[in-house]
């Protein structure tokens, strides 16, 4: 198999709990299984969601399968993954060992290149690479950016996710300044819609200031669903889920919309991260939103 090129997607926030992992496991099932796309996962998270949730976790050898022993022993992907309980899908387990990279690979020069190392010759096998990360700024995400062509931002639908990924998009680009000039955002991704006016008004907000800051916004979101939760319960991909209609219905809209930015391509574009910063002024959209959350949560 020979590829021109592998799209490597760093999925990342620094805020937690806002679907990231989630993101990760539903787009890669559909990858591999709605559009036929050869998948790697790559679980950098030391709790090894992703890893339990692709079927990987009872099918690895914890001392020699993992990234914690590819990053330390400085072996390739193919060393490592091992397959997952799905078609098409191949993953680099976590394990609790990735704790210590920060101590281990952060003060090292060498540290911010360890994936690039990884992944070296990924082309050859993989349409797709899938980097889940923890949700904080790190050596491992910083490696895992810098060897990165994209990188997605799932988020809540809510102020308080708002700082995540401001402070996610700083990073990123400071990588492009220092690391890695080939990393394109991809945009954010908003998870956990649900159709109420807090989440509307918050929605006109930041699209407007999004536009400003050149940052994309996906028009397709994840709706607020009971299957996410079954499917974090069973440890599977919720869109595999019998009768997950409207979950399924919603990821694959971001499939396409995935792959349809990531075939065309085009240059870098920089955030403007000064207009990023307008949750932190007195903007007459944000008193907006204020005013709806709060007669919201008076209604509830």
């Amino acid at each position: 198999m020979s590829r021109d090129t592998s799209h490597i997607i760093t999925l990342a926030n620094i805020k937690g709990g806002v679907g990231k992992t989630t993101a990760v496991v539903n787009i890669a099932y559909l990858l591999a299984t709605e559009f036929n796309k050869k998948v790697l996962v790559i679980d950098s998270d030391d709790q090894g969601n992703a890893t339990k949730a692709l079927g990987a976790r009872e099918h690895f050898d914890p001392q020699t399968e993992t990234l914690w022993y590819a990053l330390n022993h400085k072996k390739s992907y193919k060393h490592v993954m091992v397959e997952g309980g799905y078609d098409n899908i191949w993953v680099v387990p976590s394990t609790k060992d990735l704790k210590g990279a920060q101590i281990a690979f952060g003060q090292s020069a060498r540290g911010i290149k360890m994936f690039q190392r990884l992944l070296k010759g990924v082309e050859d096998d993989f349409d797709y690479v899938l980097i889940d990360t923890k949700p904080q700024i790190n050596i491992l995400l910083q490696s895992a950016l810098a060897a990165s062509t994209w990188f997605l931002i799932p988020s809540f639908p809510e102020p308080d996710s708002y700082d995540g990924f401001v402070d996610l998009l700083t990073e990123c680009d400071e990588i492009v300044e220092d690391a890695n000039d080939q990393l394109h955002c991809l945009g954010v991704l908003l998870t956990s819609v649900k159709k109420i006016p807090a989440h509307e008004a918050y929605i006109r907000f930041i699209q407007k200031h999004m536009k400003q800051a050149h940052v994309p916004l996906l028009k397709a979101t994840i709706r607020s669903s009971n299957a996410i939760a079954t499917g974090s319960l069973h440890s599977c991909p919720a869109v595999s889920l019998p009768g997950a209609y409207a979950i399924r219905e919603d990821y694959i809209k971001v499939v396409r919309s995935i792959i349809r930015t990531v075939n065309k391509g085009g240059p870098v574009v920089r955030p403007d991260l000064e207009a990023l910063g307008v949750l932190g002024s007195t903007d007459s959209g944000l008193m907006e939103l204020e005013i709806k959350q709060n007669i919201e949560s008076v209604t509830i």
